[in-house]
């Protein structure tokens, strides 16, 4: 009975296995069919790796064919890993500096004390493109560090709420005090540059001379090599980050994305540039030099702060007011006593 019931079962199972034996065999699929999955093709002809396929799109502008910027992921991760952490460096290390020779020099006073007689140095429209350019520029410079340090050195400290509120109020002023900044500075140039033209001897003595802090006095024109090399790379830094600002600003004329990202690298670069210098000249113009900050604050200069940082100029101002006859004596043209107005501010 058991042997019965053995065979019984080996029949069953062998049923099933003979007609699979017997049933028609399907044709192999294709070569290549299968080596590949097609999902992998799509995206890279969505992500267009392969340079010859062009995505289709009712929408005309620059870039709307293509679906997935690659090139936008490179960018994100160059500007995070690379030019945040250099152009933070920078700052530090500027700052650094500033300190140190802060430690090292203190406050430079004049060399023979206040003369209490005043020489007009600046008139009242050069004050106002300085000052205006100044405090736009400041504004910039801060707005412009709060969206390019915002997620390393804001986040950590207020959380992503509230710094997209800052980050969004940053960028509305960035953008449209920019163009502002545009005007004052073109004014600016157009104000200062015939004195700041370059002196090759006079320049190369000073800067070799660190401005007379190795070595004795050096003789100086009405601007130095350092207001001279500052002016310049005001001049043409600015000019930069003006360029490069209206081309971000205004993304309406067919820039496509890779054009955006060029010129987002100019922008950041040439504004920490001139971030970096502008702290050495805020540093020397403010804190570091007696009796230099009243200058521009007030359009006028002391004798002795001209002897000791603009001789070559503070001669010329002399002669052109003893050369005229008969000039009138300050009392008589309305001058405060003590004030020497200059026959040649600009």
């Amino acid at each position: 009975m058991k042997i019965r019931s053995l065979l019984i079962l080996l029949c069953l199972l062998a049923v099933p296995m003979l007609a699979q034996a017997q049933a028609p065999k399907a044709p192999p699929p294709p070569p290549g069919l299968y080596q590949s999955d097609p999902g992998i093709e799509l995206w890279n002809q969505i992500r267009q790796r392969d340079g010859q396929n062009e995505g289709i799109s009712q929408v005309k502008s620059p870039g709307a064919n293509v679906l997935i910027n690659v090139s936008g992921e490179n960018w994100r991760q160059y500007r995070m890993n690379t030019l945040v952490p250099r152009a933070g460096g920078a700052v530090v290390v500027v700052l650094a500096l500033i300190i140190i020779f802060r430690i090292i020099r203190g406050k430079i006073p004049l060399s023979e004390g206040r003369s209490g007689n005043k020489i007009q140095r600046f008139t009242n429209l050069q004050r106002f493109a300085h000052w205006s350019t100044a405090i736009l520029f400041v504004i910039l410079a801060l707005t412009g560090m709060i969206l390019l340090f915002g997620r390393t050195v804001l986040i950590p400290m207020f959380g992503n709420a509230a710094f997209g509120n800052i980050a969004i109020v940053a960028k509305v002023m960035h953008d449209y005090l920019g163009p502002v900044f545009m005007l004052t500075l073109t004014l600016l140039f157009v104000l200062f540059v015939r004195h700041n033209i370059p002196q090759p001897k006079l320049d190369f003595l000073w800067l070799i001379k660190g401005g007379g802090l190795f070595g004795k006095h050096v003789h100086t024109p009405r601007y130095n090599a350092g207001e001279k090399l500052w002016f310049w790379i005001a001049s043409i830094g600015g000019l930069a980050v003006i360029i490069s600002g209206l081309v971000l600003d205004f993304p309406i004329f067919g820039q496509t994305r890779a054009t955006m990202e060029f010129y987002h690298f100019v922008h950041s670069v040439s504004a920490v540039v001139l971030i970096v210098v502008a702290m050495g000249h805020i540093y020397m113009g403010t804190a570091a030099l007696e009796a230099t900050f009243e200058v521009m604050q007030t359009g006028y200069c002391d004798e002795t702060w001209a002897k000791d940082h603009h001789d070559l100029w503070y001669e010329e101002v002399k002669q052109k007011q003893a050369s005229p006859v008969g000039e009138a004596s300050p009392a008589a043209s309305g001058e405060a006593p003590g004030q020497r107005q200059s026959t040649d501010p600009a």
